[in-house]
This record gives structure tokens, C-alpha cells and sequence, in this order.
């Protein structure tokens, strides 16, 4: 009930092997030159032929632990196409892949007496003057109070920062405290201002609208109930390009950008109830939602819409942080020994674009090398490490922090959803220096405040503070990389810098904490 976890579901869900069952021709070489055709210039190609030659592995893995893949009839499993793929790649399970993936692990994990420990949230890293992990400082949220524990190695899988925006697939832990606490250690962060964020329905609970939605054809209105999407297409742009065009996330690369953004205008100018527009199926469309998006009507019944006879609001929602905290090996390390990052927190192996069905496969490829050494790192170096003074001195200054808060009147939670807001408003599909300046200054100042103790932080409010901490951390890196990039670039768009610039830009941008 704490923590990522599995949420995201579309049509599309799956986890991409270059196993071959899909069309013979394919093999971990065309993955691997696939998913850099997609990147170039802005990951590691070591990071990534290791994604590539290992995902095989691992689904082979899930097989044996139990996971019942979607098989044809010749008993080889069903493979699907996928953007950036030049043979169908992806492995998908009932339309719900992720879902399915944990809970195999989570049997697993139960079968093995793992002990998990709930409901608690690690915040700090404790390293040593060799800037070797020692250790980290938690807070035990149904405890109110804080937990150290004593390892000499860490693997950080936090997931991303969907929490960031008003709207997110992911669950509200989901606040960027893995990139937080990773920059706090002077690591880089690299390709923070790549967010994939697209269209979704925002009331009730998010739910991801991908491509063969738009296939359908649906009509949008704004609160006034008018059309709203041919006021903005250019001459030559229709409608229906725009909806073929259509895939999740948003990308400056064909005509389904007007979609996006026009969805942002009209949520600012003339929003729905819930800060978004309103979407409703077209007139004798039956037949094709029942070939498009099956899976999307059902899950939408669930929730109480009928796709056939119900209006429901459709907003923006953030999906993926293609960015992250640069890893340096294909075993997840870092530049602190000890520390190990693995899935939506590390960065390197996704730039601009992310190949579809290559988040899951990461999660499992390096979920799996980092697990191997930082165990093995743990049975060769745990016993040298001596962590108590290293734990004093870091627990000293958060108990400093509290004590400077006592008397702060400024409410955490009420600043939290500012954030959101102020990220939702300046930091989404539409950019431009005006709207990031003003999303940096907040930043700033809610930072300064946090720091000067204008905030109350009490043991009841610690948690939340806390997440608003590394909120501010996370956002900062997004908008400062954002302001920085001068051009549009996939699912970047600066308003005041429209076109791709090769030339000054095909080249990450990196973010590290000195001094």
C-alpha cells in the first residue's frame, strides 16, 4: 500500500525481448540498434546492448517463475509492434503486463521469506568520507518515527515523479525521492526535461488514452461545449491526420502535436470541471471502439463511463520520466560505491524518445544485475564499514531542521498541491521561457522557505515535508534542463524555440549537485 507500483495499463502494455516469436528476423542486435536509432547522442550504447541481449533472459525468467505470457496457437508467445521497432517485440500479458509481473514477483518473494518493510520511506543516503554507502535514514510513517538502517549497499527503484503534476499514471508516492536523494550524493541526473505526458481521462481515477483510442476517432469539446481542435491546425492539417497520427506520449515529430496542445489551451482557457476538456465518441462508432479499444471500454465501464453514451474529462497526465540518475555500468552503479539504481530511477538509457516496451524491460534487466551485485558487493565489503558517526552526523541535521520549523505556519500539504499545480500550468507540453521562469522561481522560493523553517514540521507533517523536499529537487532538475534546452525535440516543446537544432542540441544534458 506504499511505494511504486504497478498502475499503468493501455492497450499497447507490454514488455519488449527481441525472443524472435513475432517474426523470426528479429534478434537482440536489431533491439539494440532500434532502441539507439530512437536515442542517439543521448544514452549509453554499453547501458543499452545490455538492455537489449539480457531482456531473452528474463522473460525466459518470469516463464519459469509462473507468468502465463498471451501465446498463439503454435504455443509461441503473441509479440506485438511497438514504436521505433522494426519487427514486433513486445510480450504482453491480458492487456495488464505490469500487473502481472508483480504479482509472479511478489509469490516469489513470498515463497523466499523476503522481509519487505511497509509504509516506510527512505529519504537518505548515509555515505562515508570515501563517499561509500553506509547506510540510510527512513521515517516509519505508521510509527511517526525515523529508522536507520545499517548496509553497505543500496539499490534506489523508485519508480519517476508522476506526482509532480496534477494528474500522473503512477501513485502519489511516486514524488522523484530517488533522483532526490541520488543528486543529494552528488550524482548526475541526465535527460530530466524528457517527461512523456499525453492525453488521459482524469476523472474518475487516470486513466491513459494511447494510440488506438485516437484511431476511433472521438470528439473533443471545452466547457462551452465547442469543438476546439480545428481552430488549431494549420492549413493542410486535418482532424482525421491528426487522430491517425496519434500515440502515446505526446512528440513534436508529426501532427498529432496539435492534439496535445490544443487539449492544454482549452484546459487553461475554457477547462471542465477538473481542469481539462471534454471527450465523447462519435455517432455509429460501436464497431470500431470494439476493434480499437476493447480493453480501454472495459476498464472505463469499471469506473462507471460508458464509452457509448457518456461524456467523460480528458486532461494531460505525466507517464514516464525519460530522464534519470546517470548509472555508469551495466550492473546499475553509480559514482558511490555501493549505490545501485535500477528502472524509471536511473537514467542513460532513455533520451528523447523511449521505444515502447522497453520501461518493463529495463525494470527486469536491471532489477535483476543490480540485485546481483549488490549482493555480491555486500558479502566483499560489508564488514569493513564502521556507519554510526555517519548516521549522527546526518540525523543531527535533520533534527536541527525540525527543531528550526517549530514555530514555521506555512502548510506542507497545501504546497504540495501548489507544486503540482504550478508544474501542471508552466512545465507540461507547452514551454517557453516565461512559463519556466516562473515555475523556477516558485521553486526557489518554496525551497528557501522549506529550508528557513517557514514550513511546520512536526513528526505528523515529516513525511510530507520530506516528499516536498525532494519534489523541489526533482522539479528544479526538469525545469532548469528544460530552460536550458533551446529547441523542440519529441515530446520537448519550447513555445519560443519550435524547431529541432541538430546542430547545438543532439547532446544530454546533466545535472549534478557541487558543493
Amino acid at each position: 500500500k506504499g511505494g511504486s507500483t504497478a498502475t499503468a495499463f493501455s492497450e499497447l502494455l507490454a514488455i519488449a525481448a527481441a525472443i524472435g516469436h513475432g517474426d523470426e528476423r528479429d534478434e537482440p542486435e536489431i533491439h539494440y540498434q532500434d532502441t539507439m536509432d530512437a536515442g542517439r547522442g543521448f544514452i549509453d550504447p554499453a547501458l543499452v546492448r545490455t538492455l537489449a541481449e539480457d531482456a531473452p533472459k528474463r522473460i525466459n525468467d518470469l516463464i519459469d517463475l509462473g507468468l502465463n505470457f498471451d501465446k498463439q496457437k503454435n504455443g509461441k508467445l503473441v509479440q506485438g509492434m511497438s514504436d521505433f521497432a522494426t519487427y514486433p517485440r513486445t510480450c504482453r500479458v491480458n492487456g495488464v503486463t505490469a500487473r502481472h509481473i508483480l504479482n509472479i514477483i511478489a509469490k516469489e518473494l513470498k515463497k523466499n521469506n523476503v522481509p519487505i518493510d511497509e509504509q516506510m520511506m527512505v529519504f537518505q543516503l548515509v555515505t562515508d568520507n570515501e563517499k561509500r554507502i553506509v547506510g540510510a535514514i527512513a521515517f516509519d510513517i505508521d510509527k511517526n518515527e525515523f529508522v536507520f538502517y545499517q548496509t553497505s549497499s543500496v539499490i534506489l527503484a523508485c519508480g519517476g515523479a508522476h506526482f509532480l503534476y496534477t494528474y500522473g499514471v503512477g501513485t502519489p508516492d511516486m514524488t522523484g525521492d530517488g533522483y532526490a536523494m541520488a543528486y543529494q550524493q552528488g550524482i548526475p541526473l541526465v535527460n530530466m526535461e524528457f517527461v512523456q505526458i499525453g492525453p488521459g481521462v482524469i476523472n474518475p481515477p487516470v486513466t491513459l488514452l494511447s494510440g488506438p483510442v485516437w484511431k476511433t476517432h472521438p470528439i473533443l469539446s471545452n466547457q462551452k461545449g465547442e469543438r476546439f481542435l480545428e481552430r488549431y491546425l494549420p492549413t493542410g492539417v486535418n482532424v482525421k491526420d491528426v487522430n491517425n497520427h496519434k500515440a502515446f506520449p505526446f512528440t513534436v515529430s508529426n501532427h498529432s502535436f496539435y492534439l496535445d496542445t490544443s487539449i492544454q489551451r482549452e484546459s487553461e482557457d475554457n477547462p471542465s470541471p477538473h481542469g481539462g476538456v471534454w471527450c465523447k465518441m462519435a455517432p455509429g462508432s460501436e464497431a470500431i471502439v470494439e476493434e480499437k479499444m476493447p480493453k480501454t471500454k472495459r476498464v472505463l465501464k469499471s469506473k462507471g463511463i460508458d464509452v457509448h453514451s457518456d461524456k467523460f474529462e480528458v486532461g494531460l497526465v505525466a507517464q514516464c520520466m525519460n530522464g534519470g540518475t546517470q548509472i555508469t555500468s551495466p550492473d546499475g552503479e553509480t559514482d558511490i560505491l555501493g549505490l545501485f539504481i535500477a528502472g524509471e530511477t536511473a537514467g542513460g538509457l532513455r533520451g528523447p524518445d523511449r521505444p515502447g516496451g522497453n520501461s518493463l524491460a529495463e525494470g527486469q534487466v536491471y532489477g535483476y544485475r543490480t540485485g546481483k551485485a549488490a549482493a555480491h558487493y555486500s558479502i566483499k565489503h560489508g564488514k569493513e564499514l564502521s556507519s554510526q558517526e555517519w548516521c549522527i552526523q546526518e540525523f543531527q541535521t535533520i533534527k536541527q531542521w525540525i527543531e528550526n520549523s517549530q514555530n514555521g505556519t506555512k502548510d506542507v500539504l497545501e504546497s504540495i498541491d501548489e507544486l503540482r499545480r504550478n508544474m501542471y500550468r508552466n512545465c507540461l507540453v507547452i514551454r517557453n521561457e516565461a512559463r519556466l521562469m516562473d515555475a523556477w522561481e516558485y521553486l526557489l522560493k518554496t525551497e528557501q522557505d522549506l529550508e528557513q523553517g517557514k514550513y511546520s514540521v512536526r513528526l505528523d507533517t515529516i513525511k510530507s515535508a520530506l516528499e516536498l523536499r525532494n519534489m523541489i529537487i526533482t522539479a528544479k532538475s526538469i525545469v532548469l534542463a528544460a530552460l536550458l534546452r533551446r529547441e523542440s525535440r519529441s515530446c520537448h516543446y519550447r513555445e519560443d524555440f519550435p524547431q529541432k537544432d541538430d546542430a547545438h542540441w543532439k547532446k544530454s544534458i546533466r545535472l549534478r549537485q557541487v558543493d
